[in-house]
């Protein structure tokens, strides 16, 4: 199974990294061990979040024509993945 939101915060991409940490781990997710320091991804149980900064060029390669203005805040999306009796590993 598999959700996804896309959001726009007028704030710095720094702020959102910040908050997401901070929420994510008191909400039981763990940082995934072999992550990069910038990425944003956690496990729990049979789940897999992360929180993907986006670009414009990235948001015109989905095919969204219309895109909030990122050069004034931050766009993101976050993607939930869960692997339940699927024989997959949760993992990023």
């Amino acid at each position: 199974m598999y959700a996804n939101r896309t959001y726009a915060f007028p704030g710095a991409q720094a702020e959102v990294a910040a908050y997401y940490r901070t929420a994510a781990v008191g909400d039981g997710w763990s940082p995934d061990p072999e992550a990069l320091p910038d990425d944003l991804c956690f496990a729990r149980e049979d789940m897999v979040l992360q929180i993907v900064f986006l670009t414009a060029e990235r948001l015109a390669e989905d095919g969204h024509g219309s895109h909030p203005d990122l050069a004034t805040g931050a766009g993101y999306s976050i993607n939930v993945e869960s692997f339940v009796n699927s024989g997959v590993e949760a993992g990023c």
